[in-house]
């Protein structure tokens, strides 16, 4: 089995750094109830992903502005600055206007990418491909999630403030709408580049059950980023380790492992509280 994972190390690291960065933003997913929100950037990333392969399939492809990453990143921001800025609060629910852009895209993202010229990978298209992450990749990620990490830890105090106490936050002077923003912004980005590697399933696996997992069983909010941290970590070892010697499909496994963690966590839940 160690061998085995060996083999593919910088797979696990790439996949480790994206488990890092997600279960991070997850806490603010899920606390905020916009898990859907992270739903819908991952599949208009998705659709990005599967334009510019479709693209490429017709001889279109015109350098640096099709490629994925371009076109994920583009279609993704473009979703950011629409749910960040408030968009959908007028007689359409917001939850309305993110389930139309969640199905819409996911369903243009299965057209482009069943017309595509490998129309085949439509599982590697919904799943990833993390056993194929080289050291580059990993660097790139590393590129992302390193700054994103960065900037929520210098500003710990805002983020949470205006996610929680909206209200007393613009009272005291802080710029609530930037802070949204910026929020919605780091989430986008550690979204496109990661849809690129681990797949929609498996990055909203790590957005969502981390943090469930972190929050079920700390009760501070620093506590809760660590756990979320350790359960996204524990998940991607555990599940990768089992995945590739017993031949099953990677990232399954690792979100067949983080639900079975965050079952474990509910269970302690309840048993702090008898």
């Amino acid at each position: 089995m160690l061998d085995a994972v060996l083999l593919f190390r910088e797979a696990l690291y790439g996949t480790l750094v994206i488990a890092v960065a997600c279960s991070v933003l997850g806490v603010y997913v899920v606390l905020r109830r916009i898990v859907f929100v992270g739903a819908a950037l991952a599949e208009l990333s998705s659709a990005g992903i599967a334009i510019a392969l479709w693209l490429a399939g017709q001889g279109l492809a015109l350098g640096l502005s099709t490629h994925p990453i371009a076109l994920a990143l583009l279609l993704t921001i473009a979703g950011v600055l629409f749910f960040g800025s408030g968009s959908g609060r007028g007689r359409i629910p917001p939850d309305a206007t993110i389930g139309v852009t969640y199905a819409v895209a996911g369903a243009l993202g299965i057209l482009f990418i069943s017309k595509a010229a490998h129309g085949e990978a439509h599982d590697l298209f919904l799943q990833g491909n993390i056993l194929g992450i080289t050291r580059t990749d990993t660097v790139v990620l590393m590129g992302v999630a390193i700054p994103v990490l960065i900037a929520h830890a210098a500003f710990y105090k805002e983020f949470l403030f205006v996610s929680f106490d909206r209200e007393t936050a613009g009272t005291l002077g802080y710029r609530v709408g930037f802070w949204n923003l910026f929020l919605y912004l780091t989430l986008g980005l550690v979204i496109a580049f990661a849809m690129q590697f681990a797949g929609v399933l498996l990055v909203f696996n790590f957005l969502v059950l981390p943090a469930v997992t972190g929050l079920l069983v700390s009760r501070s909010m620093g506590g809760a980023f660590l756990w979320s941290i350790l359960s996204a970590v524990a998940a991607a070892v555990i599940g990768f380790s089992l995945s590739v010697p017993l031949d099953l499909p990677s990232g399954p496994a690792i979100i067949a492992v983080s639900g079975f963690l965050a079952l474990i966590a509910f269970g302690v839940r309840i048993g702090q509280r008898r």
